[in-house]
């Protein structure tokens, strides 16, 4: 019989991994300044990963499921806080700019660049590192402006990857 109890969840996990606890790297030309877009990433997530289904009928039975296609969503979202300084809002025009220009609708050709989500332990180190490869700006949500408000510039950027591993 299966141990159910919250002694054993408590001697199983010793230490759950916190939402909380991650930071994310991107190489540049794709951020100006790495620092500046660790400390200002507020808000992201694990990206979905999942099988595609093939269904096979057999006579009269139900059938059997067997996995199929690996299937990414290839979108990663991730919100930043912005200063007096724009950094962050310079930086993704700039690299928006390097996928195709919105002056002369010409791109270049290295536009993509490998992004790093590192899982934090609760001491900082890290746990467990995604790496995202071949990432690039694909969309800069609308910003909010709000007179009435007294909260920081916040906007979400949304980055497509190829693929996404564990390493």
């Amino acid at each position: 019989m299966a141990k159910m109890s919250a002694d054993s969840l408590r001697n199983n996990l010793t230490n759950p991994a916190r939402t909380y606890l991650w930071e994310v790297i991107l190489s540049n030309p794709l951020a100006g300044d790495t620092d500046t877009w660790l400390l200002r990433a507020q808000t992201t997530e694990i990206p979905e990963r999942s099988f595609g289904k093939i269904h096979l009928d057999y006579k009269q039975s139900a059938g059997i499921d067997y996995p199929g296609k690996l299937a990414y969503t290839h979108e990663l979202p991730i919100t930043f806080v912005e200063g007096e300084d724009r950094k962050i809002l310079q930086d993704v025009y700039d690299a928006m700019n390097r996928v195709i220009n919105d002056r002369t609708n010409l791109g270049e050709v290295d536009y993509k660049r490998d992004m790093h989500l590192n899982l934090l332990n609760q001491d900082g180190t890290i746990a467990k590192t995604i790496k995202f490869v071949g990432a690039f700006p694909l969309r800069l949500a609308n910003v909010s402006m709000d007179f009435a408000a007294d909260e920081p510039i916040r906007f979400t950027v949304t980055f497509n990857f190829d693929r996404w591993e564990l390493v």
